[in-house]
């Protein structure tokens, strides 16, 4: 599986929730404009009622700030769905001040009366959203050639009516309009580093677990080696000269892997065990005061998987019970169910509570979603978390190498 396939899984629930809050804000958004582009025709159609009306005399150029508006509006209006890329929005971007400057030249010539055309709702609110979507979207150059023409927009009010922006009020306008989009990308990129850097924790975590098997494996080495010195009664010898450098030699890896791995564990890391099983097992628990029942049934030959799939299996049902006493309110159950074969190990922790394990996935503070799709990732296999009915399951998928190729 790619590295992109494994991603748009990893954060599935994340993605839905970030790609209804677009679309609920581009609704609204596209409402707003939709409204500002009605109030500015019933002004200009209130303003054409009076007999008294001390603007610019009525004429077909009276419409031409809600033209423009409504142009706006629809250029914008289309930008605004999260699904229109960076060129689209750098073309509305650039349209849309372009309709405010011409609108703006075409009116310098109209008689102004006492205060002239002002720039219409529309035409503002456009201005602001499309500046707001530049700078959350595009390149930095898009960024200043949009807040360019926006300035000079904001600025061409002063071809409309006597009273107009002055220079720094459309520097103002234009900050404003920047702020919201700036605000939104810089806690977009920090959501990248702190993704990145638990992706790093765990790999740091990984080769601390690979480092514990490996040191469990050369204890064994160790003891059948103790244990050959005795029954070296053939040739002593030979045997008798090449057994203690063995065991020495072995010994010696054990002592340095065992010291880098003690500086590499934090005091707040789990406890190993050196059976995944066991610590599989250990996760049971029966249902206490606020805290739920923990069950864990395994099924196939769990003792034969290679150390680095149970060590995952392992950690993965860990990280995923702690998720579920940590954020599902009410649950009275944590179900584990861990299926090991010739192909593959698949595991499935499933919780009754409200609210599942949001906090550890990338919608919420923590990174434990993350973290275990990493696990899973680098042996090749695939995760899943979400909602499913009442409340939260965590799904995962590791295959099995076959013998010879580990």
């Amino acid at each position: 599986m790619n590295r992109s396939t494994l991603t748009n899984r990893l954060f599935a629930l994340a993605e839905r929730r970030s790609r209804s809050l677009s679309r609920l804000a581009a609704a609204g958004l596209a409402v707003a404009l939709l409204v500002a582009s009605v109030e500015d025709l019933r002004s200009v159609l209130h303003a054409r009622a009076l007999d008294d009306w001390p603007g610019p005399p009525q004429s077909s150029m009276d419409f031409a700030p809600w033209i423009a508006g409504t142009l706006c509006a629809l250029m914008v209006g289309l930008a605004v769905w999260p699904w229109v890329g960076r060129w689209a929005t750098t073309a509305a971007g650039t349209l849309a001040p372009t309709v405010v400057l011409v609108t703006s030249v075409l009116l310098w010539p109209s008689p102004m009366g006492l205060f002239g055309y002002r720039i219409s709702n529309a035409e503002m609110l456009g201005l602001l959203i499309v500046l707001t979507l530049v700078v959350l979207r595009c390149h930095p150059w898009q960024i200043l050639l949009v807040s360019t023409m926006c300035y000079f927009a904001f600025l061409s009010d002063y071809l409309r009516e006597p009273f107009s922006l002055q220079p720094t009020a459309a520097l103002s306008m234009v900050l404003v309009g920047l702020a919201p989009g700036a605000y939104l990308r810089w806690r977009a990129m920090e959501r990248r580093a702190r993704v990145h850097r638990v992706r790093a924790e765990e790999r740091l975590a990984i080769a601390r677990d690979l480092h514990d098997v490996v040191a469990h494996e050369v204890t064994g080495i160790v003891v059948r080696v103790q244990a050959l010195r005795h029954v070296a009664d053939r040739r002593p010898e030979l045997i008798g000269e090449a057994l203690p450098e063995i065991e020495e030699a072995g010994t010696r890896a054990l002592e340095s892997m065992r010291g880098m791995v003690s500086r590499l564990r934090g005091p707040e890391d789990a406890p190993l065990t050196s059976d995944p099983v066991d610590g599989l097992l250990a996760l049971a628990a029966p249902a206490e005061h606020g805290r739920p029942e923990v069950s864990v049934r395994l099924e196939g030959p769990m003792a034969e998987l290679p150390p680095e799939v149970g060590t995952a299996a392992w950690r993965i049902a860990q990280e995923s019970v702690t998720n579920a006493l940590r954020h599902a309110r009410g649950a009275s159950r944590v179900d584990i169910d861990v299926r090991a074969d010739a192909d593959a190990m698949t595991l499935r922790v499933v919780d009754d509570g409200r609210g599942g394990a949001r906090g550890s996935g990338p919608a919420g503070g923590g990174h434990g979603l993350v973290g275990m799709g990493e696990r899973a990732r680098v042996l090749g296999g695939e995760l899943s978390a979400g909602p499913s009915g009442q409340g939260w399951t965590v799904s995962a998928t590791i295959p099995v190498p076959e013998r010879g190729t580990r």
